[in-house]
């Protein structure tokens, strides 16, 4: 854990939402122009970066990706990223709230920890165009409101997320892994579906009717994890989103993940960051003020 990033800020989607008089949880958002900067910054919201054409590097969580033409680039709630663009750029993005992004978890095939290893995606020009166009059907929609408007958008981000997941899977690797073995990915329905509930191998082993051990082996042979470490890393990654990125209650949080007790909580917190939940929210999270009815 790096101490420098309790100073990196933070931008809610309430922000975006009042800056540019778009109260939606997902906001279309487009620049155009010869120099753009990011200084590093983490959102508490999903980010799809679509570059129509531009030239630089984008920095997410640390590592350098190249920013051209006709690429997607996910930036995850809660991670740090900047960026500069050293040419003529046209960018559209998406700025998806974080409920919303919860919906979308269930869409995708793939753990989410993948997609962060492998963030961005290299699209043909029939992708890209589809991608595109759904791209600005929501921008459209957000223009003219409706009572339909919602779920015209909601619509439109399923459609987004499947061809996420449909580029995603023309990687060799992931391809492989999901023809031959789709209890894989049973699993990972499950898990987005009930890992607040239920954080034990043997449940989802159960609920899949295979053996426990059997599940862990797959897992660790073409997910690179346990299924318990996946389990686990799942788990933590939400709570570390709701330390950073809300002022909710550290007993409040501890209850929704369904943690017997606080200490329970604190213990899990601790093994998986090296410091208690208290000392992260400290580190990295809100204001001593709003902190004051927590334990």
């Amino acid at each position: 854990m790096n101490m420098n990033e309790r100073n990196i800020p933070i931008q809610r989607i309430r922000e975006v939402q009042e800056r540019l008089k778009i109260y939606h949880d997902i906001i279309f958002c487009q620049s155009k122009g010869s120099y753009y900067w990011y200084n590093p910054i983490r959102h508490d919201f999903l980010s799809l970066i679509l570059f129509e054409s531009a030239e630089g590097k984008h920095i997410i969580e640390g590592k350098a990706y190249l920013i051209q033409g006709k690429l997607l680039h996910l930036v995850f709630p809660g991670q740090i990223h900047y960026w500069n663009c050293e040419s003529q750029h046209e960018i559209c993005q998406l700025f998806i709230s974080e409920n919303i992004f919860e919906r979308m978890e269930r869409l995708m095939p793939f753990p989410i920890f993948m997609y962060k290893k492998k963030p961005v995606i290299d699209l043909d020009d029939e992708d890209f165009n589809r991608f595109m166009h759904e791209f600005k059907d929501i921008r459209d929609e957000l223009q003219i409101p409706s009572p339909v408007m919602s779920e015209i958008i909601y619509s439109k981000m399923k459609i987004i997320v499947r061809n996420i997941a449909k580029e995603v899977q023309k990687n060799t690797e992931y391809l492989n892994v999901y023809e031959s073995h789709p209890v894989l990915f049973d699993f990972m329905n499950l898990l987005n579906k009930n890992f607040r509930q239920e954080r034990t191998k043997k449940y989802y082993a159960d609920q899949l009717r295979i053996n426990a051990n059997y599940l862990n082996i797959l897992c660790k042979k073409y997910l690179g994890r346990t299924a318990i470490e996946i389990i686990h890393n799942q788990t933590i990654e939400k709570i570390k989103y709701k330390l950073m990125m809300t002022a909710d209650p550290l007993k409040d949080i501890a209850f929704d993940f369904s943690f017997q007790n606080y200490g329970h909580f604190s213990g899990f917190v601790k093994k998986h960051t090296g410091i208690t939940p208290k000392k992260f929210r400290e580190l990295y999270g809100i204001p001593v003020e709003k902190r004051s009815n927590q334990q």
